[in-house]
């Protein structure tokens, strides 16, 4: 039997491409690859593959943030591992692609069952940028944490060889870089599938016009350890001049027009008009200019993937109180072929909020059933049933919540347990609920002020 395919490196790297390009050419499978608006061909994540990395770092200590000093794990970790390695998808090997395999590596190391590796990796400011648009983060963060990540990617290429990508390089040479990664499996390879599945326009933000950033120079060198110092591919730069203006203009400007025409003018220097839209979209919705949103969604809706116009639409209606629209457009967005993942989250929001309970909980249940973070839903779930004065139920339901998430994301939960707990007159219970919270969250400031009030 042909060997899994392990693909390592970091976030917003060009991991979701290469693992896009393998299943492609009929090399592995994650099975069906779930969309998101900042990942529209899907991600190729296998869900147990990312709960297992999950598991293993929070038992180590650490979490996709923050690599723990010593990676762990335990018997029933490797009986899962191993079984997912030897796992055949769809017919085809297992093709497991996770950005936190590259912090939980000696752990998959550790396998005594055979699997071939290809890294990829791509310049830490391009990911810096990424990361900061669509996550937030701020550029230093960002840095930091692709340093982190190709430290060990740069270790596991030293000791065992392991082929990389330069995600910088044209098209041409990441697709000649990718056959020559999977010659060596023997397998047989549909080479214009493969190389089809790679698309230019979807490859946004560079590392032009570098900024003054901590760890930078660190992280460039050893960006240039792993792949050279051979230049870029000259793509289109991201307008970040236009997109910088825009969010300038909102913060600062007591209204939203030179705001929208920065963003107009973004919208006219990129193909892929979601990568611009999505973020300015949301930042439009937190300001509350509604009406530029929905402008800006019209305008460019035939420039959007099935489904993303009418996610953005039902985004922004459910942030104007018009629920009953927003679910049409959310209910629309799910229609098609392959809906994003946040059409299928917001759904039960927008459902609630048109009166429509009980198929909006029926919703949410389905929605934490294939999330990758499944406490997120079931909190909102326990947050209902305290609205709806069932409280028992609210208790029970954060309890399952509480279960279901990592340790290093538990501390608010918890506390908000707590405080449910003081309500209904159980300040032990409440107590020892603190206790934990503050152990397993230290840098959550609210579980000490609810204890100290509360003593």
């Amino acid at each position: 039997m042909a060997s899994a395919i392990v693909v390592l490196g970091m976030h917003r790297s060009g991991t979701s491409c290469l693992a896009g390009m393998l299943a492609a050419g009929a090399l592995a499978s994650a099975g069906e690859a779930v969309r998101n608006w900042d990942n529209a061909r899907g991600h190729h994540e296998m869900l147990d593959v990312v709960r297992l990395d999950e598991a293993v770092l929070a038992h180590s200590g650490g979490h996709w943030l923050s690599a723990p000093p010593e990676v762990r794990w335990t018997e029933a970790h490797a009986r899962a591992r191993d079984q997912l390695l030897q796992a055949r998808v769809g017919g085809r090997p297992a093709l497991l692609k996770d950005p936190r395999m590259l912090l939980a590596l000696p752990f998959w190391r550790a396998s005594r069952v055979a699997f071939a590796a290809i890294g990829i990796v791509r310049h830490p400011l391009a990911v810096a940028r990424s990361l900061e648009c669509w996550r937030g983060m701020p550029l230093a963060e960002g840095v930091a944490l692709w340093t982190a990540h190709n430290r060990a990617l740069a270790a596991d290429r030293a000791q065992h060889g392991t082929a990389l990508v330069d995600f910088d390089q044209s098209r041409e040479d990441v697709i000649a870089a990718v056959l020559a990664a999977c010659a060596p499996l023997g397998a047989p390879i549909d080479e214009a599938a493969l190389a089809a599945a790679y698309e230019d326009a979807l490859v946004h933000h560079d590392a032009g016009a570098a900024p003054q950033v901590q760890g930078l120079a660190e992280a460039v060198a050893l960006y240039e350890q792993l792949v050279g110092t051979k230049a870029p591919a000259d793509r289109a730069a991201f307008p970040r001049a236009a997109v910088d203006a825009f969010h300038r203009a909102l913060r600062e400007g007591p209204g939203a027009l030179d705001a929208v025409a920065a963003a107009r003018e973004a919208l006219t220097q990129v193909r892929d008009a979601a990568a611009v839209l999505v973020p300015i979209v949301t930042a439009l919705v937190k300001h509350r200019a509604h009406a530029e949103a929905l402008a800006l969604i019209a305008e460019h809706a035939a420039r959007l993937d099935d489904g993303l116009a009418d996610l953005l639409l039902g985004k922004v209606l459910l942030a104007m109180g018009d629920a009953a629209a927003a679910v049409r457009h959310l209910e629309a967005a799910c229609a098609v072929e392959r809906p994003f993942f946040q059409a299928r989250h917001l759904v039960p929001q927008a459902l609630r909020a048109a009166g429509r309970p009980a198929e909006a909980r029926a919703s949410l249940e389905q929605v934490a059933r294939e999330a990758l973070y499944p406490h997120g839903p079931l909190a909102t779930l326990a947050e209902w049933s305290w609205l709806d004065d069932r409280r028992a139920d609210a208790l029970a339901e954060m309890a399952k919540a509480i279960l279901a998430a990592p340790p290093h994301r538990r501390g608010r939960l918890r506390t908000r347990r707590a405080e449910w707990l003081i309500a209904t007159r159980d300040p032990a219970a409440a107590r020892s609920e603190l206790a934990l919270a503050i152990d397993e969250d230290p840098g959550y400031l609210r579980s000490r002020d609810v204890l100290a009030a509360l003593l």
